[in-house]
């Protein structure tokens, strides 16, 4: 089996302005040399084509080409361009909220104690979670994000710090009564 999710960006308004600009920049810079061809001996016309192109190229590489998210296979899962993980190296996978509010979820892959990964400078310096960790915020779609779900919890499991939370809130002392929250107390 080999299972490859690709990223999934939503093209708002946003993306699509961006895109007009850049190639209204890029025909305004053409036309001016067209018509002054001295201008493109400047070094402020070759500065600006090289922004505006490289910018063009930058929309088109994450709105128009496949950027593959994860590639799954029986023996291991490879998370953007990072070395392939071992699905044997995984102690346990746990999902976790990473922003302030718990709106983006991440699903966090712990690897074993003394696993020795050659790791890239953005896994180094993560935020908060290990360096295998497969983001589940609105850039892949819900049916990739529910495949790749499913994909980790029947290879090693998948703890949710939701269910966690609603265990930890059944253990609590069901028999206390609730505190007064405001007002005087009669005795």
């Amino acid at each position: 089996m080999k299972e490859v999710i690709y990223y999934k960006f939503k093209k708002g308004i946003g993306a699509y302005l961006w895109l007009v600009f850049d190639i209204a920049a890029l025909a305004f810079l053409f036309c001016g040399i067209w018509h002054y061809p001295y201008c493109a001996s400047w070094w402020q016309c070759i500065l600006l084509f090289v922004i505006f192109g490289a910018h063009l190229g930058l929309w088109f590489y994450k709105y128009a080409a496949d950027n593959a998210m994860a590639v799954i296979t029986d023996d291991s899962i490879k998370i953007d361009h990072n070395n392939p993980l071992k699905w044997d190296d995984v102690a346990y996978a746990e999902e976790i909220m990473v922003d302030c509010c718990g709106l983006k979820k991440v699903i966090s892959l712990v690897p074993h104690d003394g696993i020795d990964y050659k790791y890239n400078w953005l896994q180094r310096h993560n935020a908060g979670f290990t360096a295998f960790s497969i983001p589940l915020y609105g850039i892949i779609s819900p049916e990739d994000e529910e495949k790749i779900t499913k994909i980790i919890e029947k290879k090693i499991g998948l703890k949710s710090n939701k269910t966690e939370k609603k265990k930890s809130e059944k253990n609590s002392n069901p028999t206390k009564a609730k505190q007064p929250t405001g007002g005087r107390s009669k005795k």
